[in-house]
């Protein structure tokens, strides 16, 4: 026997198990859709992951949703003492700065026609509370007592004093504060507009940090009451908004969307070394076993 011979056996089998492991690999992607001939489709094709790229999507979607990120993971997530922390200071910070007015800060996160319509309804709604509230004051009864009660006061130790009586006055009071009612109901609307227009532009262009101080709420305080509010928020609303969210769904949706090709790359980015060992792997026991048969 010579050294060909003997060599030719494990040389071989080393590379059937190479090339072997090689498709094996390749089949897990490609081809990626199905090869027919005539009618007959062959075996093993498409591969397995494009062949099962729904089933994946699906396993991995129900995975991630129900085991992987859970509302309760989400949840000490944000509840972390370094979460917490980095959330509260920056509201702390943000509310107790010079640097920002309402006016500025609102228009960071709104475009300037969603910001003026805001403020136009927000001056309408003061306007019809302020009406509202002097509607329930009855004025016309608290004008015609108050009107007569400083008269009296005015002409009491006069000479007029003589001439007018609870009679007189209530004959002239009440329908001046009947009048002043009415219009007020009609025209009070008007004539608040500018006041309320005047205070909202006075209020929304002065610093945040002013308008807290004035509140008379220290930093700790303050701090302390965004603690809890953070806190409770995300203990009672995050589990409820995560099963909104149907993570399980979207990532399903995702796999779907992508690319097989994409899928493969990603594989390979992570299993690369793994992949290529088990090829290796293939080609060693190839060897072995032709080695071995040299001996049996």
């Amino acid at each position: 026997m010579n050294i060909i011979n003997i060599l030719a056996g494990p040389i071989i089998g080393s590379m059937i198990g190479y090339v072997t492991n090689y498709i094996a690999v390749k089949m897990l992607f490609r081809p990626l859709h199905p090869i027919k001939i005539g009618n007959f489709r062959l075996p093993f094709t498409p591969g397995i992951f494009p062949k099962r790229k729904e089933q994946l999507a699906k396993a991995l979607g129900k995975a991630v949703g129900n085991n992987l990120l859970t509302g309760e993971d989400i949840e000490n997530m944000f509840l972390t003492e370094e979460m917490k922390e980095k959330v509260i200071t920056e509201i702390g910070n943000l509310l107790c700065t010079e640097e920002y007015t309402i006016k500025n800060l609102l228009a960071a996160y709104f475009q300037q026609d969603d910001y003026v319509r805001g403020k136009t309804q927000l001056e309408k709604l003061i306007c019809e509370k302020i009406v509202s509230g002097i509607s329930k004051l009855d004025l016309g009864k608290i004008i015609a007592r108050e009107s007569g009660r400083v008269i009296k006061e005015k002409t009491q130790g006069t000479m007029l004093a003589l001439l007018v009586n609870d009679k007189l006055i209530a004959s002239l009071a009440t329908p001046m504060g009947e009048k002043i009612e009415t219009y007020i109901k009609e025209n009070g609307r008007e004539i608040i507009r500018p006041i309320v227009n005047k205070e909202i532009e006075i209020l929304e262009n002065r610093p945040i940090g002013d308008l807290v101080r004035e509140v008379d709420i220290d930093k700790e305080q303050l701090l302390g009451m965004f603690d809890k509010i953070y806190t409770e928020f995300i203990r009672k609303k995050v589990a409820g908004f995560i099963k909104q969210f149907d993570i399980a769904g979207v990532v399903e949706q995702k796999v779907n969307d992508m690319d097989v090709l994409e899928i493969e790359e990603l594989v390979f980015s992570v299993m690369k070394k793994e992949l290529n060992a088990i090829v290796n792997l293939g080609a060693l026991i190839g060897l072995l076993i032709g080695t071995l048969n040299i001996f049996i």
